[in-house]
């Protein structure tokens, strides 16, 4: 067929896709008696059929990953919230799924914290040794070194008083803690069921970093928000390797429900160990003084340095 005529051919088919009055008329004239939309409403039912099927694959694995969650009362929202975790992920939506991935790690944490169980074992053990010599056993006389568990679960000074974090924090309920330091908590109590050695002080830090960027990136399609200097370096950092952290979050999001199914076993254990210790609380460190000394000098030794 010479080019012309099928250059012809291709501009009535073209046209047959824009206007459906034109599409109609031809099919009349070629003797064609089916829908003039026959070829689009087939195009819309195969889209539609394809979007049920990988939905419908997606949910399987979202009951399959939840399936033996420990607090079935949340499964159905955290299947719902996985379901468009995934199809954002599909689109490529980046924003949107992490705010997805993070409402399940947030729904998670929120149920663990509104328990009285764990605020009774945090209460009773900030004052304690956060390491231990033997991640088998809870024992007192096996936790070793100075650091405490609220130095590590609050690391860091309060910018506007220059008291430890550890310090402050440690007088405030669970339920009213931040986001992330709730986290943080469930990683020491169930992920590492209050036995962490100190060779597992790396591995901590990675994972709650971890679950820290996701914590950041739940915010990213906010509309409206001047971003903080800490929240601009997450997304500077994490945005142009965004096909790598998809990939990333969701590891992290299987650890913590990894943490959390195999810490709720270790937990009833935790809480008896919690009830026989005498409470300890955490007190200001001040450095050790010999003999008289100015005033103004304490205050400079005691001052937090900029």
């Amino acid at each position: 067929m010479e080019e012309n005529k099928k250059a012809a051919i291709e501009k009535i088919y073209q046209l047959t896709k824009q206007d459906a009055e034109f599409n109609d008329e031809l099919r009349k004239k070629l003797g064609i008696t089916s829908s003039a939309n026959t070829a689009i409403i087939d195009d819309e039912r195969i889209s539609q059929i394809y979007e049920y099927c990988i939905e419908k694959i997606i949910r399987k694995q979202a009951e399959d990953f939840y399936k033996d969650f420990p607090i079935s009362s949340i499964i159905p929202t955290l299947v719902e919230d996985y379901v468009r975790m995934e199809s954002f992920h599909r689109k490529d939506n980046f924003g949107d799924f992490c705010l997805a991935l993070y409402q399940q790690v947030e729904c998670i944490t929120n149920k663990i914290c509104e328990t009285s169980t764990l605020s009774e074992i945090t209460d009773k053990m900030w004052g304690f040794e956060a390491y231990v010599e033997d991640n088998k056993d809870l024992d007192i006389k096996k936790r070793i070194g100075t650091y405490k568990i609220a130095d590590l679960i609050f690391p860091g000074n309060n910018k506007l008083t220059g008291l430890p974090h550890a310090v402050e924090k440690s007088k405030k309920s669970l339920q009213t803690q931040y986001a992330i330091d709730k986290i943080r908590i469930i990683v020491y109590y169930f992920g590492y069921g209050a036995k962490m050695k100190s060779s597992d002080f790396n591995s901590f830090v990675e994972m709650t970093n971890l679950m820290n960027d996701i914590y950041q990136c739940r915010n990213m399609n906010h509309r409206g928000n001047t971003l903080s200097q800490w929240e601009e370096e997450t997304f500077n950092r994490i945005v142009p390797m965004k096909s790598f952290y998809y990939f990333k979050f969701l590891g992290g999001l299987a650890q913590y429900i990894d943490d959390v199914k195999r810490g709720t076993l270790e937990i009833p254990s935790i809480a008896a160990f919690a009830k026989s210790l005498e409470l300890r609380k955490i007190e200001m460190k001040v450095p050790k003084i010999i003999g008289k000394m100015d005033p103004a000098e304490f205050q400079r030794l005691t001052k937090k340095r900029k």
